[in-house]
């Protein structure tokens, strides 16, 4: 699920890179993911979480060594952004950046993108993913790897990456299921819903981690880390807090739930979660009295060859925090 860069009409694409860095630019830091594919394999050859970089302050990661590689797929959460699922009549000679532009009503200061998920015949409505983000943010982000290695391969949003790394790992398992995919982060959180791994719906939500920490900081007096840590623990009952943070996305849940079961006639099968606050036990209550099942905290490096030292140990138990940056880097090397 890429949102590429712009490319010059006719021109023909080089071959994928088989070393490929991934870089997700989150709140609490870049997330960092080097992955090598040979014909057989997909091998991860490094991982870390790197400070966080001010796009505001032109910072570019500082990278070690064993991130080393000639091209980068960048991925962020980036703000003024639209995404949406929508149905099209598609025309004989489709223009799908037009189309997207059209349906999502974007001025030409935005760059779409967008695919076609399901393609029907003749004067049925295909199904579409269209997005939009501010073309300035996209220059920002491409700027930052203009004048040395790696130079910037892809550009996408990261709630689309981690849906990426999602399907790679667990779609075999998912693929005659109804499910929703839940990816947390610390300003947004991304819910979409997928029948036999086709996209139905997604939404990116205002909430996350950041406003769950305040609204706790702010009922129980305590400081940003103590937050985090009631959180990540549940050793403070905090769930009324929890609850009144995302009362708006559990309502949407509610609805995208009850719609995607009565158009597909397929009920829910399960729930899968990634992101920075997947293993808070608060979370996943949450998530479990609006869709009835307790969140799958899945592996992006499931199914993905682990070579020696290539992930710090200090990292262990984080791996889903990484969902972007896996789904970004198989993207871009067409290991999907």
């Amino acid at each position: 699920m890429k949102f590429k860069q712009k490319t010059a009409a006719g021109k023909e694409q080089g071959r994928k890179p088989t070393n490929l860095l991934a870089l997700d630019f989150a709140t609490t830091g870049v997330k960092a993911v080097r992955l090598k594919r040979t014909k057989d394999r997909v091998t991860l050859a490094a991982a870390d979480i790197l400070p966080p970089c001010s796009l505001d302050a032109e910072e570019r990661p500082v990278l070690p060594k064993s991130l080393a590689a000639y091209y980068a797929a960048l991925c962020a959460t980036m703000d003024g952004v639209t995404l949406r699922v929508f149905s099209q009549i598609l025309p004989e000679e489709e223009d799908i950046e037009a189309l997207v532009r059209a349906s999502l009503n974007a001025e030409e200061d935005l760059r779409v993108g967008g695919m076609v998920l399901s393609r029907a015949k003749g004067k049925r409505e295909s199904t579409l993913l269209g997005i939009s983000i501010p073309e300035k943010t996209v220059q920002r982000y491409l700027e930052l790897f203009a004048t040395s290695a790696p130079a910037p391969h892809s550009l996408e949003l990261s709630g689309l990456a981690a849906l990426s790394a999602f399907l790679y790992n667990c779609g075999e398992q998912t693929e005659n299921q109804t499910v929703c995919v839940i990816e947390t982060g610390a300003r947004h959180t991304y819910a979409s819903f997928l029948v036999r791994n086709q996209l139905q719906i997604i939404n990116r939500f205002e909430v996350g981690g950041d406003s769950l920490v305040r609204q706790v900081q702010t009922a129980l007096g305590v400081d940003a880390d103590m937050a985090g840590t009631i959180l990540s623990g549940g050793s403070v009952d905090v769930s009324s807090q929890v609850r009144q943070v995302f009362s708006p996305l559990t309502r949407q849940l509610s609805i995208y739930r009850e719609f995607v079961e009565r158009q597909n006639k397929s009920l829910l099968s399960a729930v899968y979660i990634s992101g920075g606050l997947a293993v808070s036990p608060y979370w996943q209550t949450a998530i479990k009295e609006v869709l009835g099942f307790v969140p799958q905290v899945w592996n992006p490096f499931e199914k993905i060859e682990i070579s020696p030292e290539s992930y710090p140990e200090n990292l262990k138990g984080q791996e889903s925090r990484f969902a972007a940056a896996v789904g970004a880097a198989l993207a871009g090397m067409d290991a999907l």
